[in-house]
């Protein structure tokens, strides 16, 4: 984990001088149930200290009424515990942002646009459809929406449709630089 250590003052706008302070943004991936398992990615966004800011990935939610479930983009708080180490185990981290909160925020923003975007789609999720959208469709859109690209040390686990955009071709967040 990089943490840097920061003095920093507040101005009289509001806002702070962090010139050296850096923030990033991290893929995870964690195989679940036992070793060769599936995989399953998501997204970690850290503060100039290293510490885990929000995490966005993607879950299957139970609808009411149907036996299909809902594909659905989330940004929360990360879990205090992490994931639960009974059903995942992290294999793989790999930082693909590490910039000013200017930049961090800017690509943050771009996310939680695509999130709104994924989740309007009320797409289904299908487990049997290994092809199909799945959780790990909805980090590497988020990922490919924040103009970054997906790690290819995360290609050596199978996570079912971890490439798969889930934005149409040509689509560009309106906070693109």
């Amino acid at each position: 984990m990089h943490t840097d250590t920061v003095e920093h003052s507040t101005h009289k706008d509001g806002g702070t001088d962090l010139p050296q302070a850096t923030h990033s943004i991290h893929i995870v991936t964690a195989e679940i149930g036992s070793e060769g398992g599936p995989a399953y990615n998501y997204i970690v966004f850290r503060d100039h200290t290293g510490a885990d800011k929000v995490m966005m990935n993607g879950l299957a939610i139970e609808r009411k009424d149907s036996d299909v479930r809902a594909l659905r983009g989330v940004m929360a708080p990360p879990n205090e515990g992490g994931l639960p180490q009974e059903h995942f185990k992290v294999v793989n981290e790999t930082e693909v942002f590490r910039g000013p909160v200017k930049d961090y925020l800017r690509k943050m923003a771009m996310a939680v646009e695509a999130l709104h975007f994924i989740n309007a789609q009320n797409l289904n999720y299908r487990p049997e459809d290994t092809n199909g959208d799945s959780p790990n469709s909805v980090a590497h859109t988020l990922v490919k929406a924040m103009e970054l690209e997906f790690p290819e040390e995360t290609s050596a686990f199978w996570a079912p449709g971890h490439e798969r955009i889930i934005l149409p071709k040509n689509w560009r967040s309106n906070y693109a630089a």
